[in-house]
């Protein structure tokens, strides 16, 4: 019989952490902001989202921190560019970690040399390919991370029929590619390493956890990308050294890595989102009898969709009302339908990408344009049903709470033995 591996001490690590930060954030002296006109610089680091009467830019501002700049639209004079430094006279309004401000009168100095960032280039290569429209902005999402050019109405659609999680790059499609990489890596399963060769099965988790990096640095190295390939990373080294790796322990371990490096993603509501989540789904699957091989191959696919997607959202319930104020009624049809897309489509995205504009990347590309046209007018048509959101609101008190009952009700399931 072997031991369990109890995951407790991580966890305990992870709780005083977190209040801690809590008591520094809510004792701690802040300073005030200015409501001065002051002058500023701000470095383009993105490419530009027009609104009614503005052109909003992602900035970098020269005093420090993430500014969206508004810019008023001016038919005489071309918009600035990647690299560029806009100077006006301004006040930053901030929120958190990230500021707005306006300016209608301002000056443009050209960056000398500059190159477009990795993200945008490969981006290029989807249009190059003949993807357009809302479909090559989708794909662009859910590939790279590149949610720029996604149409209001489109993120519309998929909120409200419970997808907004497949358009950030985060733990289903690093999910994704990891499982398409262990597939290619054993053969389809035929070779196993990881289970009869010591050297074999950690060369293979080395070649994993590289070819991860490598793609969470291609998508920009995003919060959300950063925290999936880093547990992806902890169940990889687990696998090395023989331990139970996809646990509560690897969870926390890596939200005390990330919060030891940045505190402040404590408050980022994609990092309650996505560890809410994971921790929720982590600790009801695996008492839950889903073994393949119990019955027919198809019906335990089906109810590990119906599983895991009820288990996330019960981690997430809250803090979606809390932030959202609504909840998405057909979250499991969304799943049934957006799922088995998105895990075509990632791949094929990829493809798209590598290929770029040869004649066997325009096949690809049209394959990937039909699965993100189904994927769009899925979720459209999902957040046209009756009922398809119900607006909830809940306070921090009553988060805890839910949070209390839902740890006691995991407590009661009963656990497999091992």
């Amino acid at each position: 019989m072997s031991r369990k591996v109890q995951a407790y001490p991580m966890v305990l690590l992870l709780l005083p952490l977190v209040v801690a930060i809590v008591l520094f954030d809510r004792f701690c002296p802040k300073p005030q902001p200015s409501e001065e006109v002051q002058k500023h610089g701000f470095v383009i680091i993105g490419a530009p989202k027009s609104t009614p009467k503005c052109e909003r830019f992602e900035t970098r501002c020269l005093d420090g921190g993430k500014v969206y700049l508004y810019l008023l639209r001016d038919s005489t004079r071309a918009l600035p560019t990647y690299g560029d430094t806009i100077v006006a006279k301004t006040h930053i309004e901030w929120t958190r970690q990230t500021g707005r401000a306006f300016a209608a009168n301002y000056l443009i100095l050209p960056a000398k040399k500059h190159k477009k960032p990795l993200q945008i280039r490969l981006y290029e290569r989807l249009a190059a390919a003949g993807l357009t429209g809302d479909e090559l902005a989708t794909v662009g999402a859910l590939t790279l991370g590149y949610k720029d050019d996604i149409d209001p109405e489109v993120r519309r659609h998929f909120q409200a029929s419970g997808a907004a999680h497949v358009l950030a790059v985060s733990g289903l499609h690093t999910g994704i590619i990891y499982g398409l990489l262990l597939w290619l890596m054993t053969l389809g399963g035929r070779f196993r390493p990881m289970h009869e060769n010591k050297w074999g099965r950690r060369a293979i988790s080395a070649v994993i956890i590289v070819v991860m990096w490598c793609y969470a640095w291609l998508t920009g190295m995003t919060p959300s990308v950063v925290r999936a390939v880093l547990m992806v990373s902890l169940f990889e080294v687990g696998r090395m050294i023989y331990r139970q790796s996809f646990s509560l322990n690897a969870i926390a371990s890596a939200a005390v890595l990330i919060l030891l490096v940045k505190p402040s993603d404590l408050w980022s509501v994609s990092f309650q989102l996505s560890f809410a989540a994971t921790a929720a789904i982590v600790s009801i699957t695996p008492s839950l009898p889903l073994k393949e091989g119990r019955w027919p191959r198809i019906v335990t696919y089906i109810l590990g969709i119906v599983v895991v997607s009820i288990a996330a959202q019960l981690g997430t319930l809250p803090i979606t009302m809390y932030y959202f104020g609504q909840v998405s009624t057909y979250f499991l049809l969304t799943n049934f339908i957006v799922l088995p897309l998105a895990t075509i489509l990632v791949p094929c995205g990829l493809v798209t990408i590598a290929l770029g504009g040869s004649w066997f990347g325009m096949l690809v590309g049209k394959i990937t344009w039909a699965l993100s046209w189904a994927m769009n007018h899925s979720v459209e048509w999902i957040e046209s049903l009756p009922g398809s959101t119900v607006s909830a609101y809940v306070n921090g008190w009553m988060i805890g709470v839910y949070y209390v009952l839902l740890v006691l009700l995991i407590a009661l399931i009963p656990q497999k033995r091992t």
